[in-house]
């Protein structure tokens, strides 16, 4: 049994939350949003970011940011990229250093172009997991089979956080490219939008076979020239996420 603490009340974080007290951990939720922290509490639902789900009595929600911390094994990054440094410097000299730092947002940093592992290193001393892969948070829910990814720059966390999400129906693989692993997450958000745009003017799939495969192409590229390993973006981190 662990004590993790997820900061930010949205639909994936609140599905994973759920995934880990079913689990029999203890789950805090950290979320600026009252009306979200109270309904959790009380009602034992989070209709705004998960439709028709209850969330077990495992997990409490919080608007004291140093109260939803308190004790925690592993703490969840679960908000947008934009707000990650932020938030990290909420966290400086009130956590311990040896509490690994999971994150599950997707992105690069605005205006620095930084990986979000990087922005988190410079903010804190801590372990830094990142979990990436072709997830929808109601499906989780649901139990559907789902697949992910967790790398990190010191695998011994990588592998302690695999087995910490590790379901019979949500699988967590390992993958030492972290620098793939992030890249990928973020940069295959430009296919995935512009596969929205065919769909929006009326093409078909020959264009977005074209789109696809093309993408893919580019999408390796970049990654390889940031240093990412070209293999890594032919599995669960990009390709799968696409046709997802």
């Amino acid at each position: 049994m662990s004590k993790i603490t997820f900061l930010g009340g949205g639909s994936f974080g609140s599905a994973l939350a759920v995934l880990l007290a079913e689990k029999n951990n203890i789950v805090s939720i950290y979320d600026r949003n009252e009306n979200v922290v109270n309904e959790i509490n009380i009602k034992r639902t989070n209709e705004k970011y998960m439709k028709n789900s209850i969330i077990p009595d495992g997990v409490t929600a919080f608007n004291n940011i140093e109260e939803a911390i308190d004790g925690a094994d592993y703490i969840v990054l679960s908000i947008p990229s934009h707000v990650i440094r932020s938030m990290c410097q909420k966290l400086k000299n009130k956590i311990s250093k040896d509490i690994p730092i999971i994150s599950i947002a997707k992105g690069i940093e605005e205006n620095s172009d930084k990986r979000l592992s990087i922005v988190i290193e410079e903010e804190l001393d801590n372990p830094v997991v990142i979990l990436s892969g072709p997830s929808h948070a109601e499906e989780v829910i649901m139990k559907l089979p789902t697949t992910i990814v967790s790398t990190s720059k010191n695998m011994k966390y990588a592998t302690d956080v695999q087995d910490l999400f590790m379901t019979s129906y949500f699988r967590v693989y390992t993958n030492e490219d972290l620098i793939g692993v992030e890249v990928g997450g973020a940069v295959k958000n430009v296919i995935a939008l512009a596969a929205g745009v065919i769909d929006g003017l009326g093409y078909g799939d020959n264009t977005k076979a074209a789109l696809l495969t093309r993408g893919m192409k580019e999408i390796a590229r970049v990654g390889v020239a940031l240093g990412g390993r070209e293999e890594t973006f032919y599995g669960l981190t990009v390709i799968q996420r696409l046709l997802f």
